[in-house]
Order: C-alpha cells, then structure tokens, then sequence
C-alpha cells in the first residue's frame, strides 16, 4: 500500500477537488455533510477553535497495488486505523474514495485541529505514516512496497551499472547514498552528522565526504552538497531523502538554526583548512573548479560559472535551436528570444538547457532537456531553491496565470495563443510547476484566474489537490496525455489550420 498526506489551508478547495471526480463517493468518516458546502461549513467549526493554526487542512491517500481490491467497509476501517495511529483521535474527518485510476485508492480529508482546540504535531509524520502502512499491510494482508524516502533515491544510471558491471565496484552516488543511510541510523544533529561524513568510513578509505552546507545572504540554509573521491552530488540528485530538508524529513537528522549554525559553520571552515579532507583537482580541472567556487550574483551571465554541467556553447546553439523547432515545432523567433535573454542556451554537450527563476528574476536551477523528453535537474547553487521555476510573463502587471508541467509546455502555449488577437489576451504569467513548493503562492493569490493545464498521468493528481487546497479560485483544463505539444505538432499538421506566426518581436 502506498500512502502520501499533504498540509494545506483551503478546506473547500480540497473538498472540490475530491468530489469533483468522476465516480467519486463518500465512504466513510464522522461527519453529517455530504457534499463540499456543507462539509467546509463543519470543517470550519474546528478552524474556529483554534484560527492560528494557517495550515489547518489535512489530505492523506492511501493506495492498492494493482489487482488489490477492498471493499468500502474495510477501507472505512483502514482509514479510521491510520489516522489514530498518526494521532488524529479527536478531529472531523471524512472518507472518499475514487475509481478514476487502474489501482484502488481513498482519500482522506481531516483537520488538524481537534475538538479541544489543540493541534495534530506533525513532527516526523513522514515515517510514523510509513510505520503505520508497513503495519497495516500486514494485518489486511496487503502488498508492501518500499517507503517513499527509499523510492525516491535517484536510481543509477546507465554509465554506473555498466561501472559496476566492468569494475564490481559502486558509484560514488551509490556509497554517498549508503553512507549517509549508515551516519543518520540513530537521529544525529546536523553537526553530528557533518563530523561523522568528514571521518574515513574505512582504513582503506582516505578520506571523508566533504559537505557543504550553503547558505543565503540573509542567513538561511539554501541547501547541501557532498563531495567523495573528487565527485561532488547536490542533495537533490542523490534523492529526496538528502537535501536539506529531507534529512530531518526523512532520515531523522536534528537541526535547530540557534544551536547548530555556528558549529555547521566552523567544521565546513576547518574541512577547507584541512587538506585531507578535500581532493585536489586534477590540473585539467582547474578552470571548473574555478568556476565552480565562484559565487552566484543576480545576473545571467553568473548562471553559467556555478556548475561545471550548465557552461553554454554558443556554437551548439544553432543546432540546439534547430532541433527544438523540428522536433517541438516551437517558433524559431521565439526560441532566439529566450537565447538572447539567457533563459535557454545549449550546453557543452549539444543539450538544450532551461534556466529557472525566481520571481525576481535570481536564477535558481538548470534544466537539461533529454532525448526522451524529459528534463534533468541540475542545481546552479549547491541546493535547489524551492520557489523557482522556469516561467515567462507577457506584460509585468499579470492579470492571469497559467500552470504548466514543463518548459516545453510553457513555450507550446504561449506559442498557441500568439495566434488569438492581442487584443483579446490577458497578460499573462506561464509557470512550469514539478512540485507545490515551486509555487509563488501569494503572488498567485492575488490574481483572479489561474489555470491548471498540466498533462495527463498518475502523478499530478496529488499535485492538483494541492494546489486546488491552496489556490481554490483555480480552473482545470486538461490538453490529454500528448500535452499543448502535442496540440502544436497536430497544428503544424493539419494543412486547413492556421499556422502559429514567426513573431518578431516576442513581449516577454
């Protein structure tokens, strides 16, 4: 069984989205209401026992290995069982469950707060919910899988199993990933931890994981890198589970700013003191470590000095831009506009490259576009900043937002709608989304029309739930599983239809 549970603030909108599905019915809980009004209007008894708590909404879903069946009685069960075992013994619930998928699954709606005004702590509540699962797929006798934190490890590819193959040894990722597993067994504090990677795991191993933990101009953590044998890996592309956040999340690891800055500090300050703790580079890489060690400013041209796997190549641009207006049918005007700004560029290695943002315009990751279609992450700093995303506006005072599920989606858009009059367009803000956390959320708030438009697959629903709970004026629109892409490539086509126009002066 697979469980996942999200915090949020729009008791209605969630509401909308769980009974707005097809086929969907309520199946369970302890409330009178039966339908999205009437339910928020309850839930909002309990908001108003304690109206300090923002986050007030609960949403967990549970689901079935294909083939797995269960009736509603004994998911009704199910549910009443983890949700007391996650400590929600005294709070309104209510039970949904939805057939719009291949596998069996619920939903379920609570509020945190319970009926003695008291709130839900949901310290850890990533592995006491993984416990539960492992404890309630034994008594109903049900497929056990592997827990979230494991699931997203980056799984190797396909050059480290052909390294393990020829030498019989593991990646540098694989013994990163391993070797963290083994340093946050007992719940350490992040210094604790720091120490514990600095130390040789072995005799036979002369040196330690040297970990950066960076930080913004303000104070803040932006997130962590680890280098062994000369191989540096951002949290993110060793998996969810190391970042920042992922550890105290899901590895345990206990991090108080007050307590542990200032030691995190001193240890990264004696790890570069130490010459044994560091791997010196090779003379070829002289000028990527400098670049590397260079810092990020707010400007474009500083993007590319910050990871060795986004510097541009101007002569593989052409060629880039070649291939995205075959292979995407995107407008050539359009792509040259992004080149000039920065926003997209070609790599070393003949890959095209999206920049993400901020809204204030500070680059915050790299995009690398893959054969396949799908895009790789790679971090500019030494963490991925969580409120970035590769968006473009066609005027400054934004009247409209569109959500989309990536880069190619976004320019597919905006090149469809370049054929609707201008007059009739609304400025517009087109903001690719891969997690909630991406989400500018009070920016989009303010704005009366949002537009969900992603793709059709298994993995956005959740990631629309969280966004209908938070943004609950948002509309869904759905282009099928093929995307806006898609809709462009059959534009281009369709001989009767109108051709999307090489603009020249593209306002973004």
């Amino acid at each position: 069984m697979i469980g996942k549970h999200i915090k949020g603030k729009s008791f209605r909108g969630l509401l909308n989205y769980l009974f707005g599905k097809d086929g969907a019915r309520q199946i369970g809980g302890n409330m009178e209401g039966t339908n999205p009004r009437e339910l928020a209007a309850e839930f909002g008894i309990s908001r108003r026992l304690n109206p300090k708590v923002s986050r007030a909404v609960y949403h967990a879903s549970l689901s079935l290995a294909h083939k797995e069946s269960l009736d509603d009685e004994t998911w009704d069960e199910i549910a009443q069982k983890y949700l007391q075992a996650m400590g929600f013994d005294m709070n309104q619930y209510v039970v949904v469950r939805h057939t719009d998928r291949t596998h069996e699954h619920i939903h379920i709606a609570a509020s945190r707060i319970q009926l003695d005004g008291t709130t839900v702590s949901d310290s850890w509540d990533d592995r006491r919910s993984e416990a539960v699962i492992r404890k309630l797929e034994q008594e109903y006798n049900l497929q056990s899988v592997q827990p979230s934190w494991e699931k997203d490890k980056h799984s190797p590819t396909t050059g480290e199993r052909r390294h393990i193959a020829r030498t019989g040894e593991e990646s540098v990722r694989v013994r990163l990933q391993r070797s963290l597993d083994q340093a946050t067994n007992d719940h350490p504090t992040m210094p604790e931890l720091i120490e514990r990677c600095l130390r040789p795991a072995s005799p036979t191993q002369q040196q330690g994981i040297n970990v950066r933990v960076g930080y913004t101009r303000m104070g803040k953590v932006k997130g962590i890198s680890y280098q062994l044998d000369g191989v540096a890996f951002s949290g993110t592309h060793l998996g969810k589970a190391y970042t920042f956040p992922g550890l105290q999340k899901h590895r345990g690891v206990n991090y108080s700013p007050k307590r542990d800055d200032k030691r995190i500090q001193k240890l990264m300050e004696q790890a570069v003191e130490n010459p044994t703790l560091t791997v010196p580079p090779k003379q070829d890489d002289k000028r990527t470590k400098k670049l590397i060690e260079q810092t990020v400013e707010n400007t474009v041209s500083s993007v590319f000095q910050t990871n060795s796997l986004s510097i541009p190549e101007p002569t593989n641009w052409e060629q880039i831009r070649l291939n995205l207006s075959q292979q995407y049918n995107l407008p050539n005007s359009l792509l040259t506009e992004l080149y000039e700004k920065g926003w997209l560029y070609a790599s070393l290695a003949g890959q095209a490259i999206f920049v993400e943002r901020t809204l204030d315009d500070l680059p915050t990751l790299a995009k690398q576009l893959e054969p396949t279609g799908n895009f790789t992450a790679i971090p500019l700093n030494s963490e991925t900043a969580k409120n970035g995303s590769f968006w473009i506006a066609t005027d400054p005072t934004v009247k409209r937002a569109v959500l989309l599920s990536d880069p190619i989606e976004v320019l597919s858009v905006i090149a469809l709608e370049s054929a609707v009059d201008k007059e009739k367009r609304k400025p517009t803000l087109y903001w690719s989304v891969g997690d909630s956390e991406q989400l500018p959320l009070e920016f989009l708030r303010a704005i009366d029309t949002v537009v969900i438009a992603f793709k059709d697959n298994e993995k956005i629903e959740d990631l629309i739930a969280e966004i209908l709970a938070e943004l609950p004026q948002a509309k869904q629109v759905s282009p099928g599983e093929a995307g806006w892409n898609g809709m462009l490539t059959n534009n281009h086509l369709q001989p009767n239809q109108s051709r999307i126009p090489e603009l020249q002066n593209w306002e973004l």
